[in-house]
């Protein structure tokens, strides 16, 4: 089996020789097509969340849930309590930003997301509106109805941002509403046969063109609906077998993990995410758990991915205590948001490579990986919540004080984990850029190329590189593809024989384990 080449970084020194040699120091694996692909990455997909509206009539507990998978390039998120209207609230914000909301519950358990809609015209100038609109309906609705008037008074100037509006109540209310320039067209999630409406970033009666995210809307269909059918759709299904899940297409399938093939022109075990539910830019997620006819509307529980979903764990949130823990809504960026977004850069790099992802940082195949950890942590998370949801759930009296303290402990758990990972023997991290490249003619004419190895892998952890293996071309490439591979060697020299140069020929070395 290859494992996966370093991760590295780039520079380049020039040698003034008899010949002149450029000597590539741990050349990145930035590949030319992988980078066209993300500079136009918005003309493929451009993302906008996954979302679905789930009657209680589909959940093995009966109780609804409304989920999104937030895809957005505003990477700092939180979770915060406002009470900035006549009804309070919990919503997930972009970092520092009161004014608009973005899915979340209030007091009388009405709940409300969206996704962007983007097979409709969208000709009404302004900012955004879709915003406001979650934040107004989180500060007055109490039932889907009420939201309906919203809609119905926002007709008539338009909407900014055409979006795709889940929304759910304790009266049983759970409907989708695709809004378009002036109007809506709303479903009702009793009317489908599964009691299940899910979107990704199209609208059923928009046009058949322009339509962004189908097979995320398919596969997250699919699942969804097969867990319904077998009586095990819940919030740790949703987390574990949907909110994560990377398939791209339906002749593509990179588990179990790692994916140890090799697609199109990435390296052995990278997977494109672009068309995935879960994609470098899912930076946060929430599933809203309802409840039953007769609960207090204050047992409606936000469980959420407070920070980039496939590095994350899912946490619960309730509106009754009033406040959000410091974790997850800090005085600049949240604690839980940076440690998530700090993981996915071993794995999802931005140069070049915003929407790949080495699939042996998750699961490096020999007990190593983030899902290692986060796995047992999200585990511990539902062992820990569970218990006592349940407990105010047959009492039907919201504990506002246990709800914060457990919260905030799973939060500071949670958190101190992240923060530590990874340590030694976690994951098969990659040694960083071997130091100090040489080259220098020999007497024979030929050449040797010198270095010295990395002592620090790319989270800046000891490591010792097994092999190195040596590349040359006769210009700077971007993509390792197209050098030459001339061989593998485990010293830190490699000698070139007289008459295998040319006049001008570039070389990098990559240290691998």
């Amino acid at each position: 089996m290859q494992l996966p080449g370093a991760r590295l970084r780039t520079r380049v020194i020039v040698i003034s020789a008899t010949l002149v040699v450029a000597a590539v120091i741990g050349l990145g694996m930035s590949r030319q097509q992988a980078m066209l692909r993300e500079r136009n990455s918005d003309l493929i997909d451009p993302g906008g969340c996954t979302t679905a509206v789930i009657a209680g009539s589909a959940t093995a507990s009966g109780r609804p849930l409304l989920w999104k998978n937030r895809d957005r390039s505003i990477e700092d998120q939180e979770i915060v309590y406002f009470n900035d209207g006549p009804l309070d609230y919990i919503t997930i914000t972009n970092a520092g930003d009161s004014t608009q909301a973005w899915g979340g519950v209030n007091r009388a358990g009405f709940a409300i997301e969206d996704a962007n809609n983007w097979n409709t015209p969208d000709t009404i100038a302004g900012d955004d509106d879709d915003g406001w609109i979650i934040k107004l309906a989180l500060q007055t609705c109490r039932v889907v109805a009420e939201f309906q008037t919203i809609l119905d008074s926002a007709n008539v100037g338009g909407y900014t941002a055409p979006a795709i509006y889940g929304v759910i109540d304790t009266a049983g209310g759970a409907a989708m509403f695709e809004t378009y320039t002036h109007s809506y067209i709303r479903y009702d999630a009793a009317d489908s046969p599964t009691g299940v409406l899910v979107r990704s970033n199209w609208s059923y009666a928009g046009s058949t063109q322009g339509r962004i995210g189908v097979y995320r809307h398919d596969r997250a269909k699919a699942l969804i609906e097969a867990a319904a059918a077998a009586d095990t759709l819940d919030v740790e299904f949703m987390a574990a077998g949907v909110m994560r899940d990377l398939r791209t297409t339906s002749s593509f399938n990179p588990y179990p993990l790692p994916y140890e093939g090799q697609q199109g022109g990435l390296p052995v075990g990278w997977i494109s995410t672009s068309g995935a539910i879960c994609r470098r830019i899912s930076v946060s997620a929430l599933v809203i758990e309802g409840v039953l006819p007769d609960e207090d509307p204050l047992l409606t529980t936000m469980w959420a991915f407070p920070m980039a979903v496939q590095y994350g764990v899912m946490i619960p949130f309730w509106l009754a205590p009033h406040s959000t823990p410091s974790f997850v809504n800090g005085p600049v960026t949240a604690p839980l948001s940076d440690a998530g977004l700090r993981l996915r850069t071993f794995a999802q790099h931005f140069d070049g490579w915003q929407d790949t992802l080495d699939t042996y940082i998750l699961n490096d195949g020999r007990g190593g990986g983030i899902h290692l950890t986060t796995f047992p942590l999200e585990s511990y998370v539902f062992e820990q919540t569970l218990p006592l949801l349940n407990q105010w759930r047959a009492a039907n009296a919201p504990d506002s004080a246990a709800m914060i303290a457990l919260s905030t402990q799973l939060c500071d758990t949670v958190y101190e984990r992240l923060a530590a990972w990874p340590q030694p023997g976690e994951t098969m991290l990659a040694p960083g850029p071997v130091q100090q490249l040489t080259v220098s003619n020999r007497v024979d004419n030929g050449l040797r190329l010198r270095w010295l190895p990395p002592d620090t892998n790319v989270a800046g952890l000891p490591t010792v590189p097994a092999t190195y293996a040596i590349f040359s071309a006769t210009e700077l490439l971007a993509d390792p593809d197209l050098w030459t591979f001339l061989d593998r060697v485990t010293a830190t020299e490699f000698v070139i024989a007289a008459g295998a140069t040319d006049l001008r020929r570039f070389y990098f070395v990559r240290a691998e384990l």
